[in-house]
């Protein structure tokens, strides 16, 4: 008889469970530079040598792409703020529109060449409007073509912040728990009948 109580007690409890998870920002954005608003290299003159990137006053960029949340996003535009590779950039981006922002945290890593300029990060992506979750994300951002010949250079970048795994917040457990429980439970009657 206890024991009936305890597993009932215990599946009651796992059914009253309410879970609160988080909504965090999912989705990815593509940027690309507006003509007459290209980015110029700062520290030095190549991709090799340059230090961080100068952008003009925005809106300086296009939002080209979008998925998930980011997905009303296309066909607007955004403002990029200089940075300094390797160091953080509060913000790094802003839509004009207001709704998202992302911070870049510090440590991106630079990988150039003669022809190419790869900048690899991560940081936080801001829902400054409907009160999504700050939510951790990738930031990339290219450009190439011969940075000697040219002051200004167009570029892309792109944000990933991924859909994060919903955790459980214990009730799978409380519903092993009660399984086990309840086998018990036929174990021990199944030894009686003998």
């Amino acid at each position: 008889m206890k024991i009936k109580t305890i597993a009932l007690l215990v599946s009651s409890a796992s059914a009253m469970m309410v879970s609160s998870q988080a909504t965090q920002i999912g989705g990815a954005l593509n940027f690309s530079s507006i003509i007459g608003k290209e980015v110029a290299l700062t520290g030095g003159p190549t991709f090799l040598t340059a230090t961080g990137l100068d952008f003009p006053a925005g809106p300086n960029a296009a939002v080209d792409g979008a998925t998930g949340d980011f997905v009303g996003e296309i066909g607007k535009t955004a403002t990029f703020s200089d940075f300094t590779f390797g160091a953080a950039q509060t913000p790094v981006w802003t839509l004009t529109d207001g709704h998202f922002s992302f911070d870049l945290t510090a440590g991106s890593i630079k990988v150039a060449g003669a022809h190419y300029l790869i900048v690899d990060g991560v940081g936080i992506a801001h829902d400054l409007l409907t009160g999504l979750d700050d939510t951790e994300g990738s930031f990339t951002f290219t450009t190439q073509g011969s940075s000697v010949k040219r002051l200004k250079l167009s570029w892309s970048a792109t944000d990933q912040v991924d859909d994060p795994a919903v955790p459980d917040s214990g009730p799978t457990a409380i519903l092993l728990g009660a399984g086990l429980l309840g086998l018990g439970v036929f174990a021990s009657r199944k030894s009686m009948v003998r």
